[in-house]
């Protein structure tokens, strides 16, 4: 028992005391509380000491008697709130971990330094009015509320009560510390879970998303999420849809039916299970569960798909969507809490194990563990809980009697800066409060629905990235984040049993396919081939047509056509008319052999080439007239011939003027003799032959260079002669573009083909220009020659004429490509790219 204050306080009123106290001795006192004091209190006499001695001990007086208080109502139970909804899914779920970790805590002796936590229920049942009976109660904190609207009303009621609330399960992305500063979070955010679900549509390489949503707090604040995500992989919501939550299966049907109509198939759901339930039967009922789509769901719904047993109509339904829930690592307290939780539930359940619990209910757990080790870090500063009426009077309740009946908490705003500063180890990891009151990191799990239960493909988390490995994300730093590699996720079952991964979109059903137009010639079948089969349907082949299916292949998105030929399959069609019908809007694109020119591409849109091409002059090859008799001598020219003998003739001066001094083969007999010698000796070495020893070393070195020249000069001359002798010498009738211009001949191109206009504007004159139909009349043509009313020459695509010399040996082309361009996909302006 404290002893009385007036034994004391009482010595301090007798005269004596007053008498012994020095003016000196007080001002000094006075000043360690109030330093302000020292400059007036030299201006005081000793009665008015005497008050003011009184006045500075009732405020004395006034603390010690709150600290009595406070040791007298810091109760041995702590009690604390706990806002579920208890007929839901979760709410039972969180009910029971609530239980089991107070039961935890109090069998701790090391933690509330004796003191025991009781929890006091309030039913939410998606209202405020429990939690205002709660809130009314001594509670020192509150665990929940479970629904996000209701946790926005009693954030509200924060700075009037100054009670924590400790959140588990909502994820609405404006419960932050910043606005409400008495509320944090366990559960992650929907600002995590959507950057997570964005990195997934950016690692299939999709760019248009549908967002079907519940019409309330809890969805909309997701789905804002999730388009500020997107935003940063390239990708965008095309269509958002929100559905009452009210909403019946007519509802959600209806709506469903409308997107069914659309071209989009990746759809991202975002709503609690029981909605969610009614939408995938839906869906599964109008066939939009089938190969070709995909579904992605949110924590809320696939943190119970294999946690509830459903009939096998939604099984189906669900099959091959991937969702994304809190990674929960394995530990030994975390094998230590499912061992308790299956004991639990099993005698709650009539012998039948239920093994399963969400992120929620863990987190419900750690919740409580979290304030408890914040209430040992009070205490341990010896601070209690009293409670006392809030600041709300009756006039600023607004006639409202339970705001007025709100309890407030003393030094609760301390037991909020220890639940910020408090940091352990829980069955759900490390746990840890950033600045805005959320947990610190966001590891999240990527699952795919397969058969009864989920299977994980992957792991994100914001440092990492995605990855297959769940060790990665402690251990890969951040300059290795890979957003689309190929190997950061497994393989994902999607809808229809089908590994590959389906395309965003495709053709809706009230969509008509596009018109393509071919053009079709009589040649050329290796470009395009249009042929009439038995049933009489048209079928279309070739190079052109094989390089537009495979581009298809690429796209994330199907797209439906019909191809139409243009012509009558006799002569060439007109390219420059094709293109105008196509500018008309009679196709929708050209797809064939269609080259691209400036004049073209000011009224159509043209891909990327898809082959080079250029313009190339062919003429008839002659014969070079050539003499079997004299033939060795054409691989060297004269002048080679005459340099070759010179060099023969210096180099064998030069080895004789080195060696008749010291060898007796260049020295003996007369001149004459020693010249012949010397020049057998040179042309000897011609067939490395030679029998004469050189003795000296400057003759040797001159004989060692000779000797290289001789093997480039006889390797040079066999390679030519073998050339000469044994290939067929084609040489050209004329010799390029520009000696076929400045000459009179007739020039020959293919008829339709966009070689006239270019000629034209090389002031060719008409009269020269002569079109042909199909590569038997280029031959034709080009064999009368001008003379006998042929073509002198033929100017034409460089495809067409390596197709056309394949067949026609006889032909040559004359000089160097004169011009560049290539083969593109035709379509409307502003239609494509």
């Amino acid at each position: 028992m404290l002893p009385s204050l007036s034994t004391y306080i009482s010595p301090l009123f007798s005269c004596h005391a007053m008498h012994m106290v020095g003016s000196d001795c007080l001002a000094a006192a006075l000043c360690c509380f109030c330093p302000r004091a020292c400059v007036h209190l030299s201006m005081l006499q000793a009665p008015q000491i005497r008050v003011l001695i009184f006045l500075s001990l009732l405020c004395a007086i006034g603390g010690v008697q709150r600290i009595v208080a406070d040791h007298a109502a810091s109760p041995a139970t702590l009690k604390i709130g706990a806002l579920l909804a208890p007929h839901s899914t979760i709410g039972k779920e969180a009910k029971r971990s609530l239980e089991l970790a107070v039961k935890h805590v109090n069998a701790n002796r090391r933690v509330l330094n004796g003191k025991t936590l009781e929890l006091l229920w309030g039913d939410t049942n998606c209202s405020a009015s429990a939690a205002m009976d709660l809130m009314s109660e001594p509670v020192i904190a509150i665990i929940g509320p479970q629904i996000s609207v209701v946790s926005h009303f009693v954030a509200h009621m924060g700075p009037t009560t100054f009670v924590p609330l400790v959140s588990f399960s909502p994820t609405d992305s404006t419960l932050s510390k910043y606005q409400y500063p008495y509320v944090v979070r366990l559960s992650r955010s929907d600002r995590a879970q959507m950057e997570a679900i964005a990195r997934v549509v950016g690692f299939f390489g999709w760019t248009k998303v549908v967002a079907l949503y519940s019409d309330d707090e809890f969805g909309t604040s997701g789905i804002y999420a999730l388009s500020d995500a997107l935003v940063g992989v390239g990708a965008t919501i095309v269509n958002r849809i929100g559905l009452n939550p009210a909403a019946g299966r007519d509802g959600i049907g209806s709506a469903l039916n409308q997107l069914a109509q659309m071209g989009s198939r990746i759809l991202v759901v975002h709503m609690q299970p029981i909605m969610g339930r009614i939408l995938f039967n839906e869906a599964h009922y109008l066939n939009m569960t089938l190969r070709g789509y995909v579904w992605i769901v949110t924590e809320a719904l696939s943190s119970v798909l294999d946690k509830i047993s459903y009939e096998d109509e939604f099984l189906k339904a669900t099959q091959g969507l991937i969702g994304t829930r809190t990674f929960i690592p394995d530990s030994k307290k975390f094998q230590t809490f499912l061992h308790e939780w299956k004991k639990l539930t099993k005698n709650e359940t009539a012998g039948m194990v239920d093994n399963h619990i969400t992120s929620y209910g863990l987190y419900a757990y750690d919740a409580i563990w979290l304030i408890a080790h914040a209430l040992d870090k009070c205490f341990s500063q010896n601070r209690s809980f009293p409670f006392h009426p809030s600041n709300v009077f009756p006039a600023e309740a607004r006639g409202n009697p339970e705001l007025a009946k709100l309890n407030a908490s003393q030094n609760s705003f301390l037991l909020l800066q220890c639940i910020l500063n408090t940091e352990f180890t829980g069955v759900t990891g490390r746990i840890k409060l950033d600045k805005r009151g959320d947990l610190e990191g966001s590891s999240i799990e990527i699952v795919n629905m397969v058969g009864r239960g989920l299977r994980t493909v992957g792991y994100w988390s914001n440092a990492t990235g995605c990855t297959k490995h769940a060790s990665h994300l402690a251990s890969r730093g951040t300059s290795e984040i890979t957003k689309n590699n190929a190997q950061d996720l497994d393989s994902v079952i999607w809808p229809g049993g089908t590994v590959k991964v389906p395309r965003e979109w495709v053709n809706p059903n009230n969509g008509k396919p596009l018109l393509i137009g071919v053009p079709d010639k009589i040649d050329y079948s290796e470009f395009v081939d249009i042929t009439i089969g038995a049933d009489n349907t048209t079928r279309f082949q070739g190079f052109c047509i094989d390089v537009f299916q495979a581009a298809l292949k690429y796209l994330p998105y199907s797209v439906p056509y019909t191809l139409v030929s243009y012509g009558n399959g006799s002569s060439p069609p007109n390219y420059d008319h094709l293109v105008e019908r196509l500018a008309n809007k009679e196709f929708d694109a050209v797809v064939g052999d269609v080259t691209i020119t400036a004049e073209r591409a000011r009224i159509v849109d043209f891909t990327q080439p898809y082959i080079a091409s250029g313009l190339v002059v062919v003429v008839p090859a002659h014969k070079e007239e050539t003499n079997a008799a004299w033939a060795f001598m054409r691989p060297f020219t004269p002048a080679m011939w005459c340099t070759t003998f010179v060099f023969f003739l210096c180099t064998g001066v030069v080895v004789w003027l080195l060696e008749r001094k010291k060898n007796p083969t260049f020295r003996g007999g007369p001149l004459k003799k020693q010249f012949v010698t010397t020049l057998w000796f040179i042309f000897s070495t011609l067939f490395f032959s030679q029998k004469e020893d050189v003795k000296s070393t400057l003759g040797r070195a001159v004989v060692v260079i000779w000797l290289f020249v001789v093997l480039i000069i006889t390797s040079s001359y066999t390679a030519s002669l073998t050339s000469i002798l044994t290939l067929q010498q084609l040489m050209p009738t004329i010799q390029g573009f520009n000696e076929l211009v400045a000459s009179s001949v007739p020039i020959g191109y293919q008829a339709g083909s966009f070689v006239e206009d270019y000629l034209l504007q090389l002031h060719v004159r008409k009269e020269r220009l002569v079109p042909l139909d199909g590569l038997a009349n280029f031959a034709d043509a080009l064999h009368k020659g001008p003379k006998a009313g042929g073509i002198g020459a033929l100017v034409e695509e460089l495809p067409y004429v390596q197709e056309f010399l394949s067949s026609a040996c006889e032909f040559i082309i004359a000089g160097d490509e004169f011009t560049k361009s290539g083969w593109g996909f035709v379509s409307c302006l502003n239609e494509l790219g």
